[in-house]
């Protein structure tokens, strides 16, 4: 294996191949079997998240050497149709989102979800493959909620098209939304089409300072149950938003008298904590790192907010030493670490916590695959990568044992 096929992160698209078009994915696929030597196809975009591309070991796959060939969809690329009038867009996979947020903007629209890593040349296809959205999942829902219609190439070669156009459609298996967080292991996504929302008029950011982690976190639940609309709401350890306090970062839907109204309203529950707002600069740096989450190791991990304080005072003083950051998306729903070196000591805490991460960057000497930590069986995904690509043409999830097999053994 080539030392760009052993550490993805530190491969760019310029040395992965990218088929030309359609058909000539289906040939690679349905060639794929003679012309592998064994190995896994893993479908990628611009690779501005290089460690979901990392192929997962297990004790029971170590010896069967499993190893994969990464190609990118960039050149199918492009918007394919977009009427403003009808609150629709459908572009091909290996589209950059900066040229479709720009195509959006003109028109006084965008894509709620707030889509990571576009700055860093991430497409609409690996977007949906890694099922990460954005600070603003919290008001307006996740990407999963605004896609309508997904077109991809199965193990097989050929080109499946689910869903449809419109943004009220309930027919059939809703094949789009299982796409999301696929992570290239179901198929190669070709065509992608979204309903999108009129944009945030003059949003604000301020900041609640808060003296300690136990306030922060009472104030942060007291925000969430609030009668109003915040468009993002984030928790950022010292040192990342604040030098010294834990801070609550809001977004703060315009025009100016709808914030003046909204931040009345937090100033008088969240009580003594200091409130202030973010100039511009300061505003677009921070949405910046909390968007992109960048760094030599960046992991994401669901959880739920009753955990954030039992997270913070169990995470491992080894990687606290090493200078590994944290900062909680949606609300408390989501941690994102960062840091460097190898993955051991946080997958080890992982599964002592039973929480679940997926690698979004790796450094070069890590051995860890994309799925780290205690994942859960998925009987459902099993069985559907298993139709889906019958002769196991893709990289492998990983996913954790049968529970009735774990108590027939007991």
């Amino acid at each position: 294996m080539s030392d760009m096929e052993s550490n993805p992160a530190s491969a760019t698209t310029d040395n992965i191949e990218a088929p030309e078009s359609v058909q000539h994915w289906a040939d690679l696929i349905r060639d794929w079997n003679a012309s592998s030597g064994g190995d896994h196809l893993i479908p990628v975009g611009r690779c501005s998240k290089p460690g979901l591309s990392r192929v997962n070991r297990t004790e029971k796959t170590e010896s069967a050497s499993i190893t994969a060939r990464r190609y990118s969809t960039r050149k199918l690329s492009g918007i394919l149709q977009y009427d403003p009038s009808e609150f629709t867009i459908s572009v091909a996979s290996g589209t950059p989102l900066e040229e479709i947020m720009a195509a959006l903007s003109a028109n006084g629209q965008a894509l709620p979800f707030d889509p990571p890593r576009a700055k860093l040349g991430a497409t609409i296809g690996g977007c949906v493959a890694s099922g990460w959205s954005g600070p603003g999942r919290w008001r307006y829902g996740g990407l999963r909620d605004f896609i309508l219609a997904a077109s991809f190439l199965d193990g097989l070669g050929n080109e499946v098209h689910t869903g449809a156009p419109v943004v009220k459609n309930a027919a059939g298996f809703d094949f789009p939304k299982l796409m999301v967080g696929s992570l290239g292991r179901l198929g190669v996504l070709t065509r992608l089409t979204f309903k999108v929302f009129p944009q945030s008029i003059e949003p604000q950011t301020w900041v609640v300072r808060c003296r300690d982690l136990a306030s922060a976190t009472m104030h942060m639940q007291t925000l969430t149950r609030l009668p109003v609309e915040l468009d993002a709401i984030e928790l950022c350890q010292p040192g990342m938003t604040d030098p010294d306090d834990w801070s609550i970062v809001l977004k703060v839907p315009g025009p100016q008298a709808v914030a003046e109204s909204i931040m009345d309203r937090v100033q008088r529950n969240v009580g003594e904590a200091d409130t202030r707002r973010l100039s511009e600069d300061h505003a677009e740096k921070s949405w910046s790192k909390l968007l992109h989450v960048e760094g030599d190791v960046a992991v994401r991990i669901p959880m739920t907010p009753r955990q954030i304080e039992t997270v913070v005072q169990t995470f491992p003083s080894e990687l606290t030493e090493r200078g590994w950051r944290m900062h909680f998306g949606l609300a408390g729903n989501v941690l994102f670490v960062t840091g460097s070196g190898d993955l051991q000591v946080l997958d080890s805490w992982l599964i002592e916590h039973g929480l679940a991460g997926l690698v979004l960057n790796a450094g070069d000497s890590s051995t860890h695959g994309t799925q780290m930590g205690m994942w859960r069986h998925d009987e459902v995904v099993m069985r559907v990568a298993k139709a889906i690509d019958p002769r196991g043409r893709f990289a492998p999830f990983q996913f954790g044992e049968r529970s009735h097999t774990k108590r027939r053994e007991a």
